[in-house]
Order: C-alpha cells, then structure tokens, then sequence
C-alpha cells in the first residue's frame, strides 16, 4: 500500500479523522484572523446567561495558533484517538462518540470547579491527554518508546507529566485530563465489574445515527452487554 499523507489521512477512524480535520480548520481561520477564538472559548456565564451553548463544546477545538506544540498535540490525538478508536471497549456504532462527548462534558464541569466562574477557556490539550490516559488503561502492557525508553502503555501518561515538569511546562492541563479519563474509566469500568450497576451506556439514539454513517449494524443488547462487561474485564487483566 502508498504510504502517503493521503493515505495515513484516509485511513484514519472515521471520528478522529473528523476531528482532526476541525481542529486543523479551526486553527486555520484563527490563524487567518477570520475567527476570535474568544468566541469559542468556555465561558460558562455566557452559557448560561446568553444561551451559547456551543461553548461546551467548541473549547475542546483550539490547542492555540500554529506551532511545535499544536504539531505535538496532533500527533498524540491523532495517534492515541486512533488506537482507542478501534479498541474493542468501543466495538457498537456511537460507543467513541460518546465518550468523546463525555470527557469533553467531564472537562468543562472540572474546569468551572478549577477555575471559577468561567473555567479554563480552552480544554484541547486536556481532551488529548483524557484519550491517552483511557488507551492507557484498555492497553495497559502495550509497549511504547519514549524518548528510547522502551515503558509500558499503562506508564506512559505518568511518564508525559513527569517530562512535563522536567521541562518546566504547565501540567494542569493534562492532570485535568487526566481526571476526565479517569472518572469514566472508573464509572465505566470499575463500577459495573466491582459492584454490577451499568452508569454509563450509549444512548441507543446515538448507535443508530452512527450506525447508519459508517454502515455498521448495531448489534444485539446481548452481544453488546457481553462485549462491554466480559471482554472488557479480560483486556485488563490479560497480555
């Protein structure tokens, strides 16, 4: 097969290559000066006085105009989402996207409680290492090199923060990621294998759309619920 940028671009999963063609979009109309990214920005007054509701989301879309660092965080996003993409955890139509629409959820409610009362404008960076962080604990013996270190998956977010500090950047972004991932892995994971309650499920609503864009069938509630609790179970504990 080519291996072009092409064709690294079109065999991406279909939700990560959407959103990394709008992050890129988005970075190109800030960098143009056809958007204020303030108009985007988490503002959680505005959200709730003035209706902006797309402000839950659209925060999660800029990582800042175009630089070695917005290379970096494309690079792990369009990496680790990916990897997490085509993991079993999210084997039925709309499972992805809505952890996706969870974490940034997730993010925006840690960030007012962080940073109130407007919460930290712009959530990318977090949402990246929220992706990392849950890859992580699917794969957690995944081997990795990092900086010729050979670590294993369940090390890697640890050892991220750890250059972070080294290098004297601001870790506050990925530990709110780190949070986000967490919680779901906790609520999703822990909760129903250790105590049996179901907290978290895809809306069937949600399956079905995402079913009809990518031609999947949906499958049965059985083979779903055999999927998300004994094979889930499995995968942690196993290779």
């Amino acid at each position: 097969m080519e291996n072009t940028p092409e064709q690294w671009y079109k065999n991406l999963p279909l939700l990560t290559r959407i959103a990394l063609t709008s992050f890129f979009g988005v970075t190109v109309f800030v960098q143009l000066g056809f958007l204020d990214p303030m108009l985007i920005a988490l503002n959680w007054p505005m959200v709730i006085n003035k209706l902006q509701v797309w402000r839950l989301l659209t925060p999660v879309s800029f990582f800042g105009t175009f630089s070695f660092q917005f290379l970096f965080q494309m690079y792990f996003f369009s990496s680790f989402s990916s990897k997490l993409e085509q993991n079993e955890a999210f084997a039925a139509p709309g499972d992805y996207l809505f952890f996706l629409l969870l974490q940034i959820v997730l993010l925006d409610v840690i960030s007012l409680a962080l940073a109130w009362p407007s919460g930290f404008p712009f959530l990318g960076p977090s949402l990246v290492f929220a992706i990392l962080y849950y890859w992580s604990r699917r794969e957690p013996y995944a081997k990795l090199s990092f900086f010729s270190f050979s670590i294993q998956g369940y090390q890697f977010p640890f050892a991220l923060l750890f250059f972070q500090l080294l290098i004297g950047g601001n870790i506050w972004m990925d530990l709110l990621g780190l949070a986000s991932g967490h919680i779901y892995y906790f609520l999703h994971e822990v909760v129903p294998q250790e105590y049996g309650y179901t907290l978290i499920k895809t809306p069937a609503a949600l399956t079905n759309f995402m079913a009809r864009q990518t031609g999947r069938g949906v499958p049965q509630a059985a083979q779903q619920q055999q999927t998300r609790f004994q094979g889930r179970g499995q995968t942690l504990g196993g290779n």
